[in-house]
């Protein structure tokens, strides 16, 4: 290779890397024409690069501030800090690219509208701090292990984690307003730390390494839908803590080891919580909490014939062992 030719090859890799005319790009993908955020005038709002073969986005980006809604799923992006400076973006969707990490949203004067990121399918390791205002947070089938420095957020509501590498609940703190939580496919073993989610109303830890609870399952006044199927509970005793949960509605632990060993789980579960409406796919019909409460009867009525035979089977032993001292 010449040296002319070396000098050109820098600036042709460039050229490669930004083939793509963004501005023609961008313009041909826009649609959701209306009167914007500040009363400025009619723009387009909504901009579409699903699978448009995308792996760097550009400072075009920032000529286009009245966009509200930005997809760039399927593509090849590694960092979204371009769009951090877009004043009225409120939806995003990266999902499926090859982000590495979110540290653009450690930074308070970025996305400053922002309240729906989808950052699912990419390659995260790790989950930082989140200064940006998100209502909504889709982090699926990335690879998160570590989550030292996440501090919380004061406004996320629903946070969804599902398939990673999640051992623990304890950094879920400082998370006053989430309301929905999806944990599935993980690697939490104990679930410390819920206490501290005083707002949830869903929880979601389907197909992770749990095999208990605390002797005492925290009071939380909120949760409506508690997810726990396919876990490696073993005694339904373990169930029954559950009834801490006054305003439980639906319930889900099909797939744990207890079910062989517990024959009535089902109808246990309704005399001890009885204002669940759902317990795995079944409904918790009239009828059912009638043969609820019969087997329930009948099980306390043979304790009971059970544990007078006892005591009459005591008595004519005392009353034998009396009746041989006497002789």
């Amino acid at each position: 290779m010449s040296k002319k030719e070396a000098k050109k090859q820098p600036k042709q890799q460039e050229e490669s890397k930004s083939k793509i005319n963004f501005e023609e790009l961008i313009m041909n993908n826009l649609s959701g024409f209306k009167m914007v955020q500040d009363n400025s005038g009619y723009h387009f709002t909504i901009l579409n690069l699903n699978q448009k073969n995308v792996d760097v986005l550009t400072q075009t980006f920032g000529n286009y501030k009245y966009i509200e809604s930005i997809d760039l799923s399927g593509n090849n992006i590694t960092e979204i800090v371009q769009l951090s400076q877009l004043p009225f973006l409120i939806k995003l969707n990266v999902e499926g690219n090859n982000i590495k990490e979110l540290k653009s949203l450690a930074n308070e004067e970025a996305f400053k509208s922002l309240k729906y990121l989808n950052a699912a399918s990419n390659k995260l390791v790790e989950l930082g701090p989140i200064k940006v205002p998100l209502i909504q947070l889709n982090l699926n089938d990335n690879k998160i292990e570590k989550m030292d420095t996440f501090d919380g957020n004061p406004k996320l509501r629903q946070f969804f984690l599902k398939r990673n590498k999640i051992a623990a609940l304890t950094q879920f703190q400082n998370l006053p307003e989430l309301k929905e939580l999806k944990l599935s496919e993980n690697k939490i073993k104990a679930i410390q730390g819920i206490e501290l989610l005083t707002s949830i109303q869903i929880l979601q830890l389907r197909k992770n390494l749990i095999e208990g609870f605390d002797e005492t399952f925290p009071v939380l006044e909120n949760i409506v839908h508690f997810d726990i199927r396919e876990n490696k509970i073993d005694k339904f005793d373990e169930i029954s803590k559950l009834q801490t949960l006054p305003n439980l509605k639906r319930l889900l632990y099909k797939g744990n080891p207890f079910e062989s060993k517990s024959p009535n789980y089902l109808l246990d579960t309704i005399n001890q919580m009885v204002r669940l409406e759902k317990i795995n796919n079944i409904f918790v019909t009239k009828q059912l909490k009638e043969k609820a409460f019969s087997f329930a009867k009948d099980k306390y009525d043979r304790e009971v014939e059970q544990k007078r035979l006892q005591e009459e089977e005591e008595r004519a032993k005392e009353a034998a062992l009396a009746a041989q001292q006497e002789q």
